[in-house]
């Protein structure tokens, strides 16, 4: 029998400052987290992906390397425009890397990080590096990709 999938709230955020006030409202009114990860977790998971195209993205091993150039070239561009249109879904696996330890930080200091995240991903001029699923993006579709993703982990905590 499969496991039922866990309670999430439907979020849409349509800026950054709209994604750090959430963090924040659950930060300062407590939350229940339905999925695996701690407001800590997310946040810090979230502040990876968005750093990755000003720093670089994780290197992965090189048979999964070639995996995602195939990715990138066949099914990228279709996955890009659906998660666009709908929005990131559960259960997609993850850098594992990019997954905070559960006591690496407090969810106070992991919303400050994200708050300094976005703030520097605001203020960054450079050229974005690609993506290793989707190949170059502008900044708007970075953006909104983002927020997306910020909407399905956030959307698994609930505020008290």
């Amino acid at each position: 029998m499969a496991k039922p999938e866990p309670k999430k709230r439907e979020l849409s955020f349509s800026s950054y400052e709209d994604m750090l006030a959430e963090a924040q409202s659950l930060l300062d009114k407590g939350y229940i987290s339905h999925g695996n990860w701690s407001l800590a977790q997310v946040c810090g998971h979230l502040s990876d992906w968005m750093q990755f195209p000003l720093d670089g993205f994780p290197k992965s091993p090189l048979p999964m390397r070639m995996i995602f150039w195939v990715m990138k070239k066949t099914i990228g561009p279709g996955m890009k425009r659906k998660i666009l249109t709908n929005g990131f879904k559960s259960g997609i696996p993850t850098a594992p890397e990019t997954v905070p330890k559960p006591d690496a930080m407090t969810d106070q200091q992991a919303v400050e990080l994200f708050r300094k995240t976005v703030d520097r991903r605001q203020a960054y001029q450079g050229e974005l590096l690609p993506s290793p699923f989707f190949g170059p993006l502008d900044r708007e579709t970075q953006q909104r990709l983002g927020l997306l993703h910020a909407a399905l982990h956030l959307g698994y905590l609930e505020p008290k």
